[in-house]
This record gives structure tokens, sequence and C-alpha cells, in this order.
């Protein structure tokens, strides 16, 4: 029998292996500690606005190419039926676009008024030095933009370049008072906030404190679904052996996740950590299987409702690729604080097999429901067998 502390390192070391990589990456490759599976739409999105948003004709030209270039990339590579190549190629890419991404929204800052003098024109070049063969360019722009914040102390744009320096060249105490300067003086922006919160778990060895859960959480008002916020915040809260509400941001986590192999991953370590908890507690367990194969990209719900249907009580999201497999519904699968399926005097099962994988229902879906269950029924630990087959 592992012991409390024994499974609490066990069970951290296997979320790092699933967590660090975005967390604790090289700071050259800092931009991949972000949501770096951004959907199409928005680089066609940011694409429409690039007119609007770049002064210099130059500049907006070879951000349109590059921007189209990732559009035209990720439309080929859905065409295509070699996934290996597929998954190399587009890994490519969603760095390229991340990088664009930054190179943007920098320009954006500057075209935003002020450019400031001549001294720091250029300088979102940083972002795609690379300190370990440009070490010395990236220590000119430090100077530079230090040089421009000492005279100019509210100039948030070259405060955010010069975190981004610092962060390259390693100098994270510094990094961090700079993104914070930055956060102060833009307010309410998910991508500062983001590497502000990098940079302080860098300096401090991964190691969430309280203020860095502060930012957390603000990155999570801003952007409910940020996966790399909700596996960060959950293994703190493994690691602080508040089982219940680790289990609740990893089960967001998984929700908000759209790689297969994540969900898996993320499935395996929650059942992890309801096997530390107590076996009574209340709670709806649902095995559920297949009378054929499903496509191997389907996505399953499984959810607690009103009987016919209604806003749900609780809802799971697992891959098709697991099946068969057994979730648990209780209040930590909840879809809010305010509305727990403890609350609920009746209730129905819903399991839906999406080809689509979106919760809205389609024609093709495969569902299996149960019948009217009672507060009794939970309290009870009941079990269901739901047995899905094309309708």
């Amino acid at each position: 029998m592992i012991s409390g502390l024994g499974f609490i390192a066990l069970a951290s070391l296997a979320l790092a292996f699933m967590v660090v990589p975005l967390l604790a990456a090289r700071t050259s490759d800092a931009v991949n500690w972000r949501a770096i599976g951004a959907h199409r739409h928005w680089y066609k999105q940011r694409l429409q606005e690039l007119d609007q948003e770049v002064v210099d004709s130059e500049a907006r030209e070879a951000l349109r190419q590059e921007l189209a270039a990732v559009v035209l990339a990720e439309d080929d590579h859905a065409a295509a039926g070699q996934d290996t190549k597929i998954k190399t190629i587009a890994r490519g890419w969603t760095l390229l676009a991340s990088g664009v991404a930054l190179v943007l929204s920098a320009v954006v800052y500057y075209s935003q008024g002020d450019a400031g003098s001549s001294l720091i024109q250029g300088a979102e070049v940083v972002l795609t030095l690379d300190e370990s063969q440009q070490g010395e360019e990236l220590r000119a722009w430090q100077q530079r933009l230090q040089d421009r914040v000492a005279n100019a102390p509210d100039d948030a744009k070259s405060w955010y370049l010069l975190g981004h320096t610092l962060l390259k060249l390693g100098d994270l105490l510094n990094a961090v008072q700079a993104f914070a300067t930055t956060d102060t003086l833009v307010g309410q922006d998910v991508s500062v906030k983001t590497y502000w919160l990098q940079a302080r778990l860098l300096a401090n060895n991964g190691v969430l404190d309280e203020a860095s859960e502060a930012i957390a959480n603000d990155i999570l008002t801003l952007e409910p679904n940020n996966g790399p916020v909700l596996e960060l915040l959950s293994v703190a809260m493994m690691q602080r052996g508040d089982l219940p509400q680790a289990i609740k941001f990893m089960n967001r986590a998984l929700t908000a996740s759209v790689s297969v192999e994540r969900q898996i991953g993320l499935a395996g370590a929650m059942r992890v950590l309801r096997g530390r908890m107590q076996s009574d507690s209340p709670h709806v367990e649902v095995t559920i299987s297949a009378q054929e194969p499903p496509d191997s990209d389907a996505t399953i719900f499984v959810v607690a409702r009103p009987p016919g249907g209604g806003m749900p009580y609780a809802a799971v999201r697992r891959p098709a690729a697991m099946l068969p497999f057994t979730v648990l519904l209780d209040d930590l699968v909840s879809m809010s604080e305010q509305r727990v399926l403890s609350a609920a005097e009746e209730f129905e099962v819903m399991v839906r097999l999406s080809r689509s994988g979106t919760a809205q229902a389609q024609s093709d879906d495969w569902v299996w429901r149960s019948g009217t269950l009672t507060v009794q029924d939970y309290k009870a630990g009941k079990k269901l067998q739901a047995a899905l087959e094309a309708g």
C-alpha cells in the first residue's frame, strides 16, 4: 500500500510529465506554454483585423503572408491522411503561428499611439531572437528597452518586450517585474498575465505561491478553458492534499483539451485521485460500452440532467478511444458550484457519442438514457450499464 505522501509524490510526478513541458520549457520556447492549439478561426480573424491594427505597410504585408500560410497549412493538414506526418508538420506550424501572433501583438502595441524614440523602433524583433545564437543582439535590445522605460515608465509596450527579452536571457526576477509592470499598465490582458505567471513559476522553480495562484485565477476569469492553467492549478491542489479541488480542475482541463492523448492521460490521473478518496461518497457510477467500434475521433458526453432534458447538474467528456470505461458523476464534476448533483431530487443520466465531437446533439449521435433516478440512488452509489449502439 502506497503511503499518502508516496501517493502525492507519484501522482505529482505523473502530472508533471504532462504539465512541466508547458511551464518549464526553455525560455526561447516560452510561447509554447500558451494555448498553442488555437483554432484556425482565430487566424482568420486576425487576418481580417490586420489592416486596422498595423500601420506600417511592409509589416502588414509580411504578417498577412505568414498568417495566410498558417491557414493554408492547416487546411492542407486536415485533408492529408498521414497522421504521423501531420502531427510533425502541425507542431512546426503551431510554433510558427504562435511566433507570428507574438510579433503581431507587439506590432499592435506599437501602432496604438506613441511609438517611442527611434531607439526602440523595431524592438519586436526580440520575440523571434534565439538567446543561444543571438544573445548579444538580445542584450543590446535589453539595454535599449531599459533606457526607454527609464525615460518613459508608462510605456507598456516597451515593458512587455523587455519582459520577453529578460525571460529569454534568464533574468527571471527582472522579467517578473517587467511583466508585472506591464500588467499594471494594460489591465486585463491574458497574454501579459500568462507570461507574468510563467516568469514567476520559472523564478520559483515551479512552485505555485499565493501571488502566482492569484494570477492563474485571473487568467481563468478571462479565459475559463485555459487548459495549461487548469492543469497547473490541479497539480497545486493535489500537492496540497486538496484532492476534491484537484479533481475539479482536472475535469475542466480534460474538457478543454483537444488532444486525445492528453484527455486519456488526465482521465487516468483522475482515476488515481478518486482512488484515494472515500469510496462511499455519494455518486452515480456509469460503465459505458459500445456494440460496435465507433469512429476513433468521436467523443462521449456523460451528463446527469433533469428528466427529459435541461441544464445538466454534472457532466464529463471522454474520447471514444477509451471505450469501454467507467465514470463517476457527483458534485466534483458539477457544471457549477450553484448547480450540483446532490441538490437534485430527480435526474436522469444521458450518454451520447458524438461523431462530430461537439456538445450540440446531431442526428447521427449514439444515445443512451437511464430511467428517472432519485437523490436516494445518488446517495447509495447507483451503478448503471450504458451500452451504446448506432441509432
